[in-house]
């Protein structure tokens, strides 16, 4: 029987479709625009690359210098992935199952080292010990400071778990390690594989750390190339072996996310499951996460302390208030900028995946691994044909946002995918248009886990520095400028009250991030209940 509308409900459904058709279109238009401008770095290293000859070109990827940087690189990030996945799982899990006391406080002292930027834990374990250099080093280094992310990434996982699962594998006689090797890694290895994507591309673009130690690197040697014989095209060439081992990472990171059971629908009907009471697994959790407090938190705290207690050269108050007021500037303009940017691929990402969407994120993901040398050459190239916006504020906060990007479009996408259908379905069938919708339905339920991302921008740009080197106005600095000007000339006792006040106003944002988000496990379990 065909069912037949009258007039008006038919003009009705075309105005809607229209509409819908008219905001996906914007949407895509937005889109592609944002990801032309996270183009912007490869395109500027195409152009410059091509400038050199076919046969130059194939000489300096096959010459030994290269590939000993390349294997070096390689080594420090399977090196660094694998001690922050084995450390960062175990200790999640022992957070996130043993019956602990104080279980919240000791997630603090596991993700406070986001705090510190990876040349201030270099700067303080080489002012305690001098021979603190060399490979080895910057594995221990850039393990310590990457494993947050993956004991935040598996603590997420762990949270959506089933746990009514975990009571049937425990009745029929499954120890712990089998249970969690057959119902929870199943479940879990898509956000441990994100936290080490993480930890592998900061690994990949960090230059601080492992300058300071010695460790020539990919990121290394193109600031070095650019630095030493001003040959921008040699280094643009051996960038795109840095951009081709990141998108080796950000594919293998993707096929192990489709490897994962779907979780975009919950089913889960129980979350509640007996914690283990034993105390030697207790010890162990408790001295764990003890010993990474000492190494990460405790003696880098204790250096900074000693040394600005210590320090006989008159500190400079009012630069150091103004490098404290720069680096809280730019970098809150740099997140405002990236959280308008990711706006429009956020939204898309979380209505329906589009084979555009999926590749202007994978675009900008693997932007996420380019170093900031490598921005910042191309940021600079075009700076300088822009007359009045070149050498300022907003140019640097412009490539903070291009850096730090895909973490923005992330909390984004996550954020936006969380809000109930139903809900955005009552305000339409209300009378609201979708951009009413999106502005007082949809806003207000995402606008927390959206300030969250933001927040991780924030705080990962007040550490940003090869960038900041840069493209920096003149007579302008940071933090970390002032923290890298007097440690690379060993001037431990000069670097350490600038490290020292970076290190504390970053621990505001990261104590917010770090927080457990109630409110979300909430509508997490609501939502498993409705389903």
């Amino acid at each position: 029987m065909t069912t037949t509308f009258p007039e008006s409900t038919r003009t009705t459904l075309s105005q809607s479709a229209r509409k819908q058709r008219s905001v996906r279109g914007v949407l895509n238009l937005a889109v592609g625009a944002v990801a032309a401008l996270a183009l912007i770095p490869i395109v500027y290293l195409f152009i410059r690359a091509s400038q050199k000859p076919l046969g130059e070109i194939t000489a300096l990827l096959i010459r030994p210098k290269t590939l000993e940087v390349l294997a070096t690189t390689s080594a420090l990030v399977i090196c660094v992935v694998f001690t922050t996945v084995v450390m960062g799982v175990l200790m999640a899990s022992g957070l996130h199952f043993v019956q602990l006391p104080f279980r919240q406080l000791l997630i603090i002292p596991a993700v406070l080292p986001l705090a510190i930027p990876s040349y201030v834990f270099t700067y303080t374990w080489v002012a305690l010990i001098p021979e603190f250099s060399g490979f080895l080093a910057a594995a221990f280094i850039l393990s310590i400071t990457t494993l947050p992310y993956v004991i935040l990434a598996t603590l997420a996982g762990l949270r959506r778990v089933d746990g009514s699962q975990i009571e049937v594998a425990r009745s029929l006689g499954l120890t712990p390690a089998q249970t969690f090797r057959r119902v929870v890694f199943p479940q879990v290895k898509g956000h441990v594989s994100a936290g080490a994507l993480l930890a592998a591309l900061y690994t990949i673009s960090d230059f601080g750390a492992v300058s300071l130690l010695n460790v020539e690197t990919l990121t290394v040697t193109i600031q070095n190339m650019y630095r030493a014989s001003y040959d921008r095209s040699a280094a643009a060439v051996i960038s795109f072996v840095l951009i081709a081992f990141s998108t080796i990472v950000v594919l293998a990171d993707e096929k192990i996310k489709r490897q994962t059971p779907e979780t975009a629908v919950v089913k889960v009907y129980s979350t509640k499951y007996s914690l283990i009471n034993s105390p030697g697994l207790r010890f162990a959790v408790i001295a764990t996460v003890g010993l990474y407090a000492l190494n990460a938190v405790l003696i880098p705290f204790y250096v900074l302390i000693s040394r600005f207690l210590s320090n006989q050269v008159a500190i400079n108050w009012g630069d150091l208030l103004a490098a404290s007021i720069s680096t809280i500037s730019v970098a809150a303009l740099g997140a405002v900028i990236a959280l308008v940017l990711s706006a429009p691929l956020g939204i898309l990402l979380s209505r329906t995946s589009t084979p555009f969407g999926r590749t202007a994120q994978r675009i900008i993901t693997i932007g996420h691994g380019l170093p900031g040398v490598v921005v910042g050459l191309a940021i600079v190239s075009i700076g300088s044909k822009l007359g009045a916006l070149y050498q300022t504020t907003f140019l640097l906060a412009f490539a903070y946002a291009l850096l730090f990007l895909a973490k923005s479009v992330a909390s984004m996408n996550s954020s936006l995918s969380r809000v109930p259908s139903s809900v955005k379905d009552v305000a339409s069938t209300l009378g609201m248009n979708q951009w009413l919708v999106l502005k007082k339905v949809v806003a207000p339920i995402a606008a927390p886990g959206i300030g969250l991302g933001t927040i991780l921008v924030f705080l990962t740009a007040m550490k940003e520095l090869p960038a900041t080197l840069m493209l920096r106005p003149t007579g302008f600095e940071t933090l970390a400028t002032q923290i890298w000007s007097a440690a690379s000339i060993n001037r431990f006792n000069e670097a350490a009250p600038y490290a020292l006040i970076l290190v504390l106003i970053a621990a505001l944002p990261t104590f917010l991030i770090s927080r457990p988000d109630k409110a979300d496990r909430s509508f997490i379990q609501e939502s498993a209940r409705s389903e």
